[in-house]
C-alpha cells in the first residue's frame, strides 16, 4: 500500500496552490453564474458499488456560492444507495448554497435514450439559466463506438450520433460561441476524435479520458470546491484544475497506474481535422501505390502505441492513440503537422505510469478489421471521410469486395520450424513475406488430462530480425504463476518500459479480466488488477485488488476456442506472480504471425519435452 501521509501531502499540494491562485483578490463579474449539468446514469457502478452516491456526498462537501448550482438528474441503476434518490423514476435535484433539494420525481425513463437527455438540457435551459455552462455525463463509456452512458436496467447505450442528436434538441448549435462552456465526461474511453466531433459547436473544451476511468472517477470535491472558490474562471480553467486534482485522488484510492484525464480546446476542432483528413489523404494514396507495404508498416505502428479498453474482440472498442501513430508512422509527410496541431488542441493532460505514451486524444482503427465496427465509425458525426474510405479497403477492398491488402495468408500458414544447433526453434520467411506481418509472437499449448490441447497464451522472447524473415524463439521453459498457479497470460500491448499482458480468470466465481504488468527496469511483474467483464464486453470501472483468501479459477481456452477451466485454488498469502518452471510434460510451441485486418496464422506446430529440469525440442 502507498504512503497515505505522502498521498494526503501531494494532494495537499495540488489543492493548495488551487487555491492560492483562486483567493486572489478579484473583482466579481456580471458573468460569474455558473450551471452544471450532472447526468447521472448510476447503472451497477451505483447499484453495485455507490460510486454515483459517494460522488454526490463527496460534492455535498462543497459550500457553493448563490451563483453556483448542480442540476442533477438520476437514473439508470437497479437500486440507489443513497435514502433521498428513488430506484424506480428518474430523479430531478438542485445543489445550490441553500443545500440538496429534489425539484420533483420524474416517471421512469430509459437513461440511454437521446430523449432523456433532451429533456434534461431543456429543462436546464428553461429553469437555470446561468452566464457559464458545464455538462457532466457519468456513467460507463465504450469510446467512440461504444457510446456513452449504459443504463442497466435497458441494456443500452447513448452513441455519439444521438448524443449529438441530444444537444441539437435542446440547445441551439453556435461553433462561434458554444452554449456550454466545458463538457466532461466522468466514463471510459470517450476521450477521443470522434467524441469532440460529437460535441464541436456545443461547447468550448472537454475533458475526458482516453483509457479506462477507475469507479472512484473524478475529485468532486476538489474540483466543485475550486469552482466554488472563484466562479469567475473559465471553461479552460476549470478543466485544468479538473486534470490536475485527479491523479492525486486516483493515487489515493489506489487506482492510479493507468489512469489518464485530458483537456481538449474544441476551438481547434477545425483545424485538427483539417490535419488529419491531410494525413487520411496521403494514405489512402501511399496505400494504393503498395497496399501490402503501407497497411503492415501502419499495422506495426498501430501494435506499438497505447491501445485503450479491453483487447478481446468481443468488446469491439477498437481505440488507440492518434498522437502517437502519428509520431512513429513512416512515409506521410502529413503526420507531422497533425502531430503539431494535436499538441494545441490537447492543454493539459496528465497520466498514470503506465500510460505515459499517450498525447491526449484517441481515435478508430481498426484492430479487429470487422466490417459491422467500421460501419458504426462511419456513422459518426464529422468522421474524416479518408480515414473511413482507408480502414473499409483495408478490410474490404474498394468496390472489388477484394481487400487491398491482399496477402495470401497460405504463403506462411504451417511455415516449417528448424531446429538448430542450439535445439533453438527457427523459421525462416522470404523477406516479402516477412513484409506482410505486423506482429510476431509465440504460442504456448500443454496438454490437459483429457489429452486436450489447451493454450498457456502467447509472449514475445523472440529473437527478430525483419529484413531477413528470420524468427527465432528465446523461450527459457519458464511460465507466469499466481502463487505458484499458472494461469492464461496473453500479451496486450509492448511498450519499451513494460509489457501489458491479460488474463481471463474467475474471481469468487465472477469472470474476470486480469491486467498484469512486466516492468522491465525492475525485470519483475506487478498486478494490476481485475476488472469484471460486463455485457458486450465492456470492462467494469471497478478496479479490483487481489487478497489473500479469494478463490482463483484460471479460464483456459482449448484448439476449438472453447473454455477450458482450469484447477480453483485459494490464495494463501498476498499475491504474487513470477515465472516458475513448467512442470514436466510435452508441450506444444509455435510462432504466431498476425497481418493487418486481423488475419492471423501459425507456423508448424513443435512440440518440447520437459523432464529433469531440462527443455528438449522435438520434431
Amino acid at each position: 500500500m502507498k504512503n497515505s501521509w505522502s498521498i494526503w501531502l501531494q494532494r495537499l499540494f495540488v489543492l493548495t496552490a488551487v487555491a492560492l491562485i483562486l483567493c486572489l483578490p478579484s473583482q466579481t463579474s456580471a458573468r460569474d453564474s455558473w450551471t452544471v449539468y450532472l447526468y447521472m446514469c448510476g447503472s451497477d457502478l451505483e447499484s453495485n458499488y455507490g460510486y454515483a452516491t459517494k460522488n454526490l456526498d463527496a460534492l455535498k462537501s462543497v459550500k457553493l456560492p448563490e451563483n453556483v448550482k448542480f442540476l442533477i438528474e438520476t437514473g439508470g441503476a437497479e437500486k440507489w444507495h443513497s435514502k433521498d434518490i428513488p430506484s424506480d423514476t428518474l430523479g430531478l435535484y438542485v445543489y445550490d448554497n441553500t443545500g440538496f433539494h429534489e425539484l420533483e420525481q420524474l416517471p421512469d425513463a430509459n437513461m440511454s435514450e437521446a430523449q432523456t437527455l433532451q429533456d434534461f438540457l431543456r429543462y436546464g435551459e428553461e429553469h437555470f439559466p446561468a452566464d457559464k455552462r458545464m455538462l457532466v455525463l457519468w456513467d460507463h463509456g465504450g469510446g467512440s463506438l461504444g457510446g456513452i452512458c449504459a443504463d442497466e436496467r435497458f441494456d443500452t447505450s447513448i452513441s455519439l450520433y444521438n448524443l449529438r442528436r441530444a444537444l441539437a434538441g435542446a440547445i441551439a448549435l453556435n461553433p462561434n460561441e458554444p452554449p456550454f462552456d466545458l463538457v466532461m465526461f466522468d466514463a471510459c474511453l470517450m476521450g477521443s476524435l470522434e467524441t469532440a466531433n460529437a460535441l464541436h459547436g456545443f461547447t468550448k473544451y472537454m475533458v475526458a479520458s482516453e483509457e479506462i476511468m477507475p469507479g472512484t472517477g473524478t475529485d468532486y470535491a476538489g474540483w466543485a470546491g475550486a469552482l466554488a472558490a472563484n466562479p469567475s474562471m473559465d471553461g479552460k480553467e476549470l478543466g485544468k484544475i479538473i486534470c490536475e486534482t485527479y491523479l492525486p485522488y486516483c493515487e489515493e484510492n489506489e487506482v492510479d497506474r493507468s489512469a489518464t484525464l485530458s483537456l481538449i480546446d474544441l476551438e481547434k476542432l477545425p483545424k485538427l481535422n483539417a490535419a488529419y483528413e491531410e494525413m487520411g489523404r496521403e494514405a489512402l494514396r501511399e496505400a494504393g501505390r503498395n497496399p501490402v507495404h503501407f497497411f503492415t508498416a501502419l499495422d506495426r505502428v498501430a501494435d506499438g502505441v497505447e491501445r485503450y479498453g479491453p483487447k478481446s474482440e468481443e468488446s469491439g472498442i477498437n481505440m488507440i492513440d492518434l498522437g502517437s501513430l502519428a509520431e512513429n508512422v513512416e512515409g506521410l509527410k502529413t503526420a507531422e503537422n497533425f502531430s503539431q496541431v494535436l499538441n494545441e488542441a490537447v492543454l493539459y493532460r496528465v497520466a498514470g505510469i503506465y500510460r505515459q505514451h499517450g498525447r491526449g486524444l484517441s481515435g478508430y482503427y481498426s484492430l479487429d478489421a470487422n466490417l459491422s465496427t467500421w460501419q458504426i465509425y462511419a456513422s459518426l458525426p464529422n468522421v474524416s471521410p479518408a480515414f473511413s474510405e482507408l480502414y473499409k479497403t483495408m478490410i474490404v477492398g474498394n468496390g472489388s469486395g477484394t481487400p487491398w491488402f491482399n496477402f495470401d495468408i497460405k504463403r506462411i500458414e504451417h511455415a516449417p520450424v528448424v531446429l538448430d544447433e542450439n535445439n533453438i526453434a527457427v523459421v525462416t520467411l522470404l523477406p516479402e513475406d516477412a513484409n506482410a506481418i505486423s506482429n510476431v509472437s509465440f504460442r504456448l499449448c500443454f496438454y490437459d488430462e483429457k489429452d486436450r490441447l489447451v493454450y498457456l497464451g502467447d509472449d514475445d522472447k523472440l529473437e527478430v530480425d525483419w529484413d531477413k524473415g528470420i524468427f527465432k524463439d528465446n523461450f527459457d521453459g519458464q511460465w507466469p504463476a499466481l502463487n505458484g498457479h499458472f494461469i492464461p497470460m496473453e500479451l496486450e500491448e509492448q511498450q519499451r518500459e513494460y509489457n501489458l499482458y491479460y488474463s481471463y480468470i474467475l474471481l469468487n466465481g465472477k469472470k474476470c479480466y486480469l491486467k498484469v504488468i512486466y516492468d522491465m527496469e525492475k525485470q519483475a511483474f506487478e498486478i494490476f488488477g481485475a476488472q469484471r467483464i460486463l455485457k458486450g464486453g465492456w470492462l467494469d470501472r471497478e478496479i479490483l485488488q487481489l487478497h489473500a483468501g479469494d478463490k482463483i479459477t484460471p479460464l483456459f481456452m482449448d484448439a476449438d476456442d472453447k473454455e477450458v477451466k482450469g484447477d480453483s485454488f485459494i490464495l494463501e498469502t498476498a499475491p504474487v506472480i513470477e515465472d516458475i518452471p513448467l512442470p514436466e510434460g510435452t508441450y506444444a510451441f509455435a510462432f504466431r504471425f498476425a497481418m493487418p485486418h486481423n488475419a492471423a496464422t501459425v507456423s508448424e506446430t513443435i512440440h518440447f519435452v520437459i523432464q529433469d529440469g531440462q527443455l528438449t525440442a522435438v520434431k
